[in-house]
């Protein structure tokens, strides 16, 4: 060997990856998921028991609330069904921004009591944020079933039925 020469020993590596570049990796992906998030429409529906409902026409109220950190348009609430048509919808479109609410009614008519959706059957809320357009679906609570006016407790069903029922009691219509 020369006196220029000079040698190292090469040491193995162990293949373990460093907890600083784990560490860095990680908020990467917390700060990604951040951002995406905050372009989510985050709708929430007040009140548990919604606001109310009507029989004739038959119609629910519940508000809407912008729970997220960017502004969200609501442009879409609601939809028809086998026997329930949407008519009418009050309180859209509307831009809320983060913590503002709005009140929407959906007013439908019965047009064959007998093929009224009866099970689950969330209302979809379509919206805009920067991020694009999406479309949330908002369960309601359930009610009695009150197609026997006389009797004020009936079984509990889900909200459409309730609401056909009574305007199906109310206008004859079975």
């Amino acid at each position: 060997m020369s006196d220029d020469e000079v040698t190292v020993a090469a040491t193995p590596s162990s293949g373990r990856v460093r907890p600083t570049v784990l560490l860095v990796v990680a908020l990467i992906l917390v700060a990604a998921w951040g951002v995406w998030r905050l372009g989510a429409p985050d709708l929430v529906q007040n009140g548990a028991k919604g606001d109310g409902y009507g029989w004739d026409p038959p119609s629910i109220t519940f508000t809407l609330h912008n729970d997220g950190f960017t502004d969200v348009t609501v442009i879409e609430v609601g939809r028809s069904g086998p026997g329930f048509e949407l008519r009418r919808v009050g309180g859209v479109p509307v831009l809320l921004l983060p913590g503002e609410s709005v009140r929407v009614t959906l007013v439908y008519q019965v047009t064959d009591c007998a093929r009224v959706p009866t099970g689950g059957w969330p209302v979809p809320v379509r919206a805009v944020t920067w991020r694009g357009e999406s479309t949330v679906y908002l369960d309601q609570p359930r009610q009695q079933r009150r197609d026997d006016l006389p009797e004020p407790h009936g079984p509990d069903v889900e909200w459409q039925e309730g609401l056909a029922a009574k305007n199906c009691a109310l206008t004859g219509r079975s």
